[in-house]
């Protein structure tokens, strides 16, 4: 296997965790895969990520409800939905987390 097959290998497998709903290790533990190996393969991936920084284009979702809130969905799978009345420091937080654990320095 090349080193290109085994990144999109591992791609597609943090792809399907991801769109599955479980949490990393019961997915683990479902599929066989050693939790440290998928930590290590999900670093490994998030360093060859580009960075973006600046501006998002949010785009309005017809279909949506009005009450629906905000959806930014990110690559990966990964996507942050806020609802109307949420708690702004809770927000704040997750935004914090992912731009640290996606974009260092």
């Amino acid at each position: 296997m090349t080193t290109e097959e085994r990144h999109a290998h591992w791609r597609t497998i943090m792809e399907d965790q991801a769109a599955s709903g479980r949490d990393i290790a019961a997915y683990c533990r479902d599929s066989h895969i050693h939790t440290s190996l998928f930590y290590t393969w999900r670093r490994k991936l998030r360093k060859q990520e580009p960075c973006a920084r600046g501006f998002v284009e949010l785009t309005p979702d017809r279909s949506a409800r009005s009450d629906s809130g905000v959806c930014i969905r990110m690559g990966g799978g990964l996507f942050i939905e806020v609802k109307q009345g949420f708690d702004p420091s809770t927000l704040l937080a997750v935004v914090e987390a992912l731009s640290g654990s996606r974009c260092s320095g």
